[in-house]
């Protein structure tokens, strides 16, 4: 059998034994990425299923004026359809696994059990969708900034003596985009909360220093 990195941290396919991978293992295939490479684009793999099992892919729209639209990022487990007209690009070295889509038709007859994976890693991206539409529509930039480093130190984030470091893998502008606020308005930010002593940041990482001070951001209560 194939060595593929699904192994570990995957939310889809950790259903089902190697024994019964192994009769589909062979249309599949691995894509090795660098950071900062191409990992789709409209139009790239239109029926494949992209699954992601290393490092973090950016998924994004352009526009003809070159913003960005980051809809999210996608870490291991998660997965990916390859007929929407988003892109998607390496924040950093990763792996993503190509599975045809009458592949995985054929596996989802099979074995009815995979089901609970997809029904879990779907739920995972609409509570995602649903999270970006709240932070664009209702909250103000401060609190979706806040909302966003809150929740990442919670899930992600690694504890250290300055704090929780949260690794971004952005840049200030792509940190902008995914707030919907521009790239002086994040700036602005960024020196009050660092100000506060509510972060602490250092390239494309960020120490959160103050946990229940974000929290009080999100809720607006006064710090």
């Amino acid at each position: 059998m194939r060595s593929f990195y699904f192994k570990t941290e995957n939310k889809l396919l950790d259903g089902l034994s190697g024994e019964k991978l192994k009769e589909f293992i062979k249309g599949f295939k691995e894509i090795h990425l660098k950071k900062k490479e191409m990992a789709f684009a409209p139009g790239r793999y239109p029926r494949d299923i992209f699954l992601v099992t290393r490092g973090r892919i950016k998924v994004f729209l352009t526009y003809p004026d070159g913003n960005e639209f980051i809809l999210t990022l996608l870490e291991p487990g998660d997965i990916f359809s390859g007929h929407t007209r988003a892109f998607g690009q390496a924040l950093e070295n990763s792996v993503m696994l190509l599975i045809p889509i009458d592949t995985f038709r054929e596996m989802l007859i099979r074995y009815p059990e995979l089901m609970y994976g997809l029904v879990r890693v779907l739920g995972d991206a609409l509570k995602h969708s649903l999270d970006v539409i709240e932070r664009m529509v209702f909250m103000e930039a401060k609190i979706r900034l806040a909302n966003l480093l809150y929740h990442w130190a919670l899930n992600r984030g690694i504890h250290k003596e300055e704090g929780i470091l949260v690794n971004t893998g952005l840049t200030k502008e792509e940190l902008a985009y995914l707030i919907g606020a521009t790239r002086q308005r994040l700036a602005t930010l960024i020196k009050e909360f660092e100000a506060q002593k509510i972060i602490k940041v250092n390239k494309r990482s960020i120490f959160v220093r103050d946990l229940e001070a974000l929290k009080k951001v999100i809720f607006q209560r006064s710090l």
